[in-house]
């Protein structure tokens, strides 16, 4: 069930009130986080701009959220960026498997990409307000996966937020399960499941945890997000306004991502604390299944894969792992 939370000012309600929709739980640390950056938007305009939230899944899932923001019945929504790649497909480099080693290798190239990326979203006529993120997904499974050779036979699951995973898992010629996430619990427990993949926190808020044995040491696929916001309100904002909605957004959306990071590191000393065992790949093993997501992504239409951006993406990393001699 999702909810509406009311403005917490009191008052009538403010003169330029942004209809916010996100997936966040309504009980959850990241809706809190919302929720705290809209009291402080209220009290930095004087309560003349503001949020209207919608939690959860209180106007559907993500491709729901998009056509009802595409039409004004919302002004602005946090999606995960597959929902966004139509908007631009340059998002589609960011989830590469394998791609990225950890989170400082992703905000490196994120602040270098960050202005062309924005730049994209306004040509469609969306303003970026901040990047959340879901973080990186892992193999989750009921039994242990440390190489190419070990998902051979098994049920995967192929049908997440992840569409570039998802082209990893088909083309090592798996038996590739399409069941949407809310079904998946019950596809676990009655067995029509062997491995799936998520982040830490969203396998404990779904308690697909409870179900698996095994968690896999080794980031797949790094998914991030955007909070987009349609320019057309953003304009009718006075421009003080508007400068007071970005900086006190754009500090907010900092936290939410820091809380992101610190959940999933905390669900996954839950999950092991439950008894489930992480599997650690051989160097070996990594590098096969590195060799196989390149090349999932060289196969790819340049229509949908924009590969110059692809080539950027790679130069930043390869100056950043060269100033880090050990990244990680």
């Amino acid at each position: 069930m999702g909810s509406v939370w009311p403005s917490p000012a009191l008052g009538a309600k403010p003169e330029h009130e942004i209809k916010l929709a996100t997936m966040a739980p309504e009980n959850s640390s990241l809706m809190k986080i919302f929720h705290e950056m809209n009291e402080e938007l209220l009290k930095e305009t004087g309560g003349k701009v503001g949020f209207k939230m919608y939690a959860g899944f209180v106007l559907g899932d993500e491709e729901d959220v998009l056509r009802k923001l595409r039409v004004g019945m919302v002004h602005a929504a946090a999606f995960t960026a597959a929902a966004l790649t139509d908007l631009s497909p340059d998002l589609r480099v960011f989830q590469v498997p394998f791609l990225f080693a950890d989170y400082k290798e992703v905000d490196f190239v994120l602040d270098r990409m960050e202005s062309d990326l924005k730049k994209g979203f306004e040509k469609k006529g969306f303003y970026v307000l901040g990047w959340p993120e879901l973080g990186f997904l892992y193999f989750m499974s009921t039994t242990p996966i440390s190489s190419l050779e070990d998902l051979k036979g098994k049920r995967v699951w192929a049908k997440a937020n992840a569409p570039m995973l998802e082209g990893l898992i088909r083309k090592t010629g798996v038996s590739a399960v399409a069941i949407n996430a809310p079904d998946v619990l019950v596809a676990l427990q009655t067995n029509l499941l062997d491995v799936v993949y998520n982040s830490p926190y969203y396998a404990v808020v779904t308690q697909w945890y409870t179900q698996f044995k095994y968690v896999t040491d080794l980031p797949l696929s790094y998914i991030g997000g955007a909070l987009i916001l349609d320019k057309k309100v953003l304009d009718k904002i006075p421009a003080p306004l508007r400068e007071t909605l970005r900086k006190v957004c754009d500090k907010h959306l900092r936290r939410l991502t820091e809380r992101t990071r610190k959940d999933n590191a905390e669900s996954l000393q839950v999950i092991l604390k439950r008894g489930v065992t992480q599997i650690t790949p051989k160097a070996a093993e990594v590098e096969e299944f590195k060799r196989v997501g390149d090349e999932a992504v060289m196969a790819l239409d340049p229509k949908y894969f924009p590969k110059d951006t692809f080539q950027k993406v790679k130069v930043w990393l390869s100056q950043y792992r060269t100033a880090s001699p050990n990244p990680k």
